[in-house]
């Protein structure tokens, strides 16, 4: 009987290690890099980790109290799938969608925050990824253009060529 209770609990054990392994190998962004829907590149938590990452501390109006983000940014995500010059379309898993000109990203800003204080973060908590600037670095970050720009629970990107 103990066997059979060992056998179970440790079958159980190596599931939940598969399935939490299967989550960290799960797409969490598209990227439509022609924007014609001809070349879509897919990128895991464990590839957005891979790219050089960026850090900072920001208060933000939809957080009661400052919050470190860190991810990599958004040029870096465009330039590792190969991103077409172009305006970007963003789209967040409840279908909210905005576009960006492509002149607002530098080399580091917007990240694509894909932890907050260090640790991932739920579509509950805004995540898995949101597009961040750090707001409080410089007052042309806080601006209704630039919130309407930090797009949280993204999904997809798409290129609106030029």
């Amino acid at each position: 009987m103990f066997k059979r209770f060992f056998l179970l609990v440790v079958g159980a054990l190596g599931l939940v290690h598969m399935t939490a392994g299967l989550a960290a190998a799960e797409v969490l962004l598209s990227v439509d890099v022609k924007g014609d829907g001809s070349e879509i590149r897919t990128l895991t938590d464990d590839e957005l980790s891979a790219l050089p990452q960026v850090s900072f501390t920001t208060s933000t109006i939809w957080t009661t109290e400052p919050v470190t983000f860190s991810g990599p940014s958004l040029a870096s995500v465009l330039e590792a799938v190969g991103a077409q010059d172009g305006a970007l379309s963003m789209v967040a898993v409840n279908d909210y969608k905005v576009e960006m000109p492509r002149s607002l990203v530098e080399e580091e800003v917007p990240v694509v925050a894909n932890r907050i204080n260090g640790e991932p973060f739920s579509i509950r908590d805004k995540g898995p990824l949101w597009v961040v600037f750090p707001y409080d670095a410089d007052a042309r970050f806080q601006t209704e253009e630039i919130y309407s720009f930090s797009i949280w629970q993204l999904t997809q990107i798409q290129v609106v060529p030029d």
